[in-house]
């Protein structure tokens, strides 16, 4: 028995030059099938002899699976990786005053850089995501620390488990709920090929357009990501107080940006010349407590101790660090959902539908895991190389996985990467898995406008 998938109320992305084979082809009009049987006969085949309803209920058997195990074991997983984390950054500290970046050496701004990157992409992430909220209920209902309604919500929390340029609070209703639920859509906010619309659309040489890139991923963390999680979580709050007015307060708006335009360092000084100083207020509340403690707290001990060159050396590996730490995590982030194999779409979809689970694989991309790396012992998801391969990926390496099923541990998505391979092979659904450095030139080419995502609606 199967269900056809129908399409409704399309609306053509706009397709910047570049196209791929399979631009040309017509749009799926309101009504028609969008995989099985019933789709017109030029929709890709393997959307045509897709079982979608039996590949969803085996991924929701599966996932219930995988959660019915999680455990104690996955919390003190969670606390090595921090664990980890911690003993990077102490120590890059403790270098920060030895090790001139200057001078070439940049063995503390990595260490640091590589804590702050952990913070983040595993610990943060995860946390925030509900990945161990049943671990972390504890007697008398109270929240354990790396629950999502507890962990880094408020100042003094931010603080103590995840301080970065980001606002956890912001991050949480960008990321977890807009990106994860909206997965390629045009409610996506970090959908890249529209985002990069104004490179993409120059009418420049590619070398230039490359140079942006670069630029970007310098700094994208604070340039990019703290202003537009901001933004997003201000629509959201003036979109809740709309619909229930009696309930919640509604919010000044922070930027004028028109919906589906991101946000940024650039559009926050455009406000500022237009007279509009919210963004910059704003943004300053964000940036500054990660900024204080990075640039002044961290460099001062340095400087009083040493004295002004020591001080030099202590700030620059912490601007180092920063940069690092934008760039890594700019590589296993911004390449997990895009390229010429890679579908974007134009429809909505129902959380957890049939249709969801087969977004979050045919929208991601996975890297390198713990189950492709040598050195895995016989009948265990990752061997020591693989938990250092999937910590240098931040755990995004199981982007498939991640999407499929959001509130999961790290170490259940390393269980369920091979079964949902596998499950993908049968099935015949496309499962994308390639080295981070492929995944970064396939990112690279649609942001230049080389090339283009696949396109839903048009069959492929």
């Amino acid at each position: 028995f199967r269900v056809k998938a129908v399409l409704a109320s399309p609306a053509p992305a706009e397709r910047a030059p570049g196209s791929l084979l399979g631009d040309d082809l017509p749009y799926l009009e309101p009504g028609e099938a969008t995989w099985g049987p019933d789709a017109p006969k030029y929709v890709a085949e393997w959307r045509r002899n897709l079982d979608l309803k039996a590949w969803g209920q085996e991924m929701r058997e599966l996932e219930r699976e995988l959660k019915a195990e999680q455990g104690d074991e996955d919390v003190s997983h969670l606390k090595g990786v921090l664990f980890w984390s911690n003993v990077c950054y102490f120590s890059g500290l403790a270098l920060a005053g030895v090790c001139n970046p200057m001078a070439g050496n940049p063995i503390a701004a990595f260490l640091i850089s590589t804590a702050i990157f952990c913070r983040w992409t595993m610990v943060g992430h995860h946390s925030s995501h509900g990945g161990y909220n049943s671990q972390q209920v504890e007697e008398g209902g109270e929240f354990g620390r790396f629950h999502r309604k507890a962990f880094a919500k408020g100042p003094l929390r931010r603080v103590v488990d995840w301080l970065d340029w980001m606002l956890p609070e912001a991050w949480d209703v960008e990321h977890n709920n807009l990106h994860h639920y909206k997965l390629g859509e045009v409610g996506d906010p970090d959908l890249v090929e529209r985002n990069l619309q104004d490179i993409r659309k120059q009418n420049i040489p590619k070398p230039l357009k490359y140079v942006q890139v670069a630029a970007l991923m310098l700094m994208w963390k604070w340039f990019y990501y703290a202003p537009n999680t901001l933004k997003e979580m201000n629509l959201w709050e003036r979109e809740r107080a709309e619909k229930n007015p009696k309930r919640y307060e509604m919010k000044e708006k922070i930027f004028t940006v028109e919906p589906g335009h991101s946000a940024s360092i650039v559009t926050t000084v455009i406000e500022l010349f237009k007279g509009n100083v919210r963004p910059i207020v704003a943004m300053t509340k964000v940036l500054a407590p990660f900024a204080f403690f990075h640039y002044v707290l961290c460099p001062l001990p340095f400087y009083l101790l040493g004295g002004p060159q020591l001080g030099a050396i202590a700030l620059a590996n912490m601007v180092l660090a920063d940069i690092i730490t934008n760039v890594h995590s700019f590589i296993v982030i911004a390449t997990n959902h895009c390229g010429r194999d890679v579908y974007r779409f134009d429809t909505t979809v129902a959380p957890k539908s049939d249709e969801f689970y087969l977004r979050a694989v045919i929208g991601s991309a996975n890297f390198r895991t713990a189950y492709t790396t040598p050195g895995r012992p016989e009948g265990k998801p990752s061997g020591v190389l693989g938990n250092i391969n999937d910590f240098m990926h931040g755990w995004l390496n199981y982007q498939i996985e991640h999407h499929m099923f959001p509130d999961m541990s790290m170490l259940s998505y390393q269980k369920a990467m091979p079964r949902v391979k596998e499950a993908c092979e049968r099935h015949g659904v496309p499962y994308v898995q390639e080295s981070v450095w492929i995944r970064l030139k396939r990112t690279t080419s649609i942001m230049v406008g080389s090339e283009n995502m696949l396109q839903w609606e048009r069959g492929m």
